[in-house]
Formats: C-alpha cells, sequence, structure tokens
C-alpha cells in the first residue's frame, strides 16, 4: 500500500487523494489496529466495521477542513485532538495538520505553523507526507529568518526521492539567505538537474535565481546523477 501525495497539489488536491486512498485501503490500515480482536468478528463485519471507521474519520476531516474555511481555528484544533485520538493510524491527521499550519500562516503565526508540520515530521506514518512537512517547514524557518534551523531541518543532503529537486531548491534559498552564494549556486544546478522535465519545480524561476548569481552555464561543476524514479 503506497500512499503518494505531491508537495505542488493543493491542500484540497492532496485531500482528496487521501479519501481515495482510505477508501481503497481503509479496511488493512484498521485491520492492524483491530487484529488482536480480529476473531471476535467474521470477515465481513470485520471489513463493514474498518469502512465505517474510515468514513467517521473522513467526516471528521471534512468538519476539520470546513472549519478552517469559516476561520474557526481553535475548533479544528480541538477537531483535530480528537481525529488524532481516534484515529490516529490514518492519513487524515497530516492533511489535517497541513491544512491548519497553512490556516496559521495566512495569520502569520508562524510558531503555530511550525507545530504542526513539526508533528507531522515527527510522527507521519508515510514518506511522502513527512518530506512535504519537511520542505514547508523549512520555509516557515526561513520566513522567520531561523536560517540555521531551516537549514537544520532541510538537512545537509538531497535525498535520493521524488522531492530531490524540492530539496535542493529550498537549501538553495537558505544558503541565499545566508549570503553562501557558491552552496547557493550549486544547490539551484542540482534543483534543475534533478527536474529536467520541470515537473516538481518552476524551472524558470529556479533559473532566474541562480542567473541572477551571476551564473551563465547552469551545468553542475561536478557530475550529478538525476534523482532514480520512485518505486511503484
Amino acid at each position: 500500500m503506497i500512499f503518494r501525495v505531491d508537495e505542488n497539489l493543493t491542500d484540497e488536491q492532496q485531500a482528496q487523494i487521501a479519501r481515495n486512498w482510505f477508501r481503497e485501503n481503509g479496511s488493512f490500515v484498521f485491520g492492524g489496529i483491530l487484529l488482536a480482536v480480529g476473531g471476535l468478528f467474521g470477515w465481513n463485519q470485520w471489513q463493514d466495521y474498518a469502512i465505517a471507521q474510515a468514513e467517521r474519520a473522513s467526516a471528521l476531516y471534512e468538519e476539520i477542513a470546513l472549519a478552517v474555511r469559516s476561520g474557526r481555528v481553535s475548533q479544528a484544533d480541538e477537531l483535530l485532538f480528537d481525529l488524532d485520538r481516534e484515529y490516529a493510524s490514518s492519513p487524515y491527521i497530516d492533511q489535517a495538520r497541513l491544512i491548519i499550519a497553512k490556516s496559521y500562516m495566512e495569520r502569520n503565526d508562524f510558531e503555530a505553523a511550525a507545530g504542526q508540520l513539526a508533528a507531522i515530521v515527527a510522527s507521519s506514518e508515510y514518506d511522502e507526507m513527512r518530506h512535504i512537512a519537511k520542505l514547508r517547514l523549512a520555509r516557515v524557518r526561513l520566513q522567520q529568518r531561523r536560517l540555521d534551523d531551516a537549514l537544520e531541518v532541510i538537512g545537509e543532503l538531497t535525498p535520493e526521492s521524488a522531492f530531490a529537486a524540492q530539496y535542493a531548491n529550498v537549501r538553495g534559498d537558505i544558503f541565499y539567505a545566508m549570503e553562501r552564494v557558491d552552496e547557493a549556486r550549486t544547490a539551484y544546478q542540482l534543483a534543475l538537474v534533478s527536474d529536467p522535465q520541470s515537473s516538481v519545480i518552476d524551472r524558470v524561476f529556479v533559473q532566474a535565481k541562480l542567473d541572477s548569481l551571476g551564473v551563465v552555464d547552469s551545468t553542475p561543476s561536478v557530475a550529478i546523477e538525476p534523482a532514480p524514479e520512485p518505486a511503484e
């Protein structure tokens, strides 16, 4: 079971992916939780129960999303507590934290946003969600001018994954803010090399940032292999 989301999708698109994934795999997710008592139920009854649990988790997530859209952030936080307590293994937890973090960012409450993103990094069961949260958390720290913290979040190395270009791009922005121009240049070059088809980053914008550093040739000075495609 692979749960994939794209950091460049909107929160609603990501949430729809989560809903679709849960409809297909919810029985297995809750099955792990209920395995110890599975013998008390027939298979069909157990499946019905697992599907009902998934539907309740989805409904609770929708309440959170509505509260966020309506500006009721405190209520969204309370509902998130319920979602985490009752359905901690569902991907809706991460999606809820993402939209709540976004709402805090829009209110310039950067530390509250960082707290939600850090929780995903620390506890998510899904690698893709941890990558998305790390990228956004690093940008929050960059916005706060907490540059050392931003670099610590993003790490010194680019992961060999579908997120390699995004990591390199964010790292370039951090190095530029630190006035570490050579390292920023290398990071932007790596971002371009890692995403030759312009599928996950805005190559025009990254190239513009690279050019602003006085670079005409965007070919890296060292051979860098493109990131491998993620395994299906």
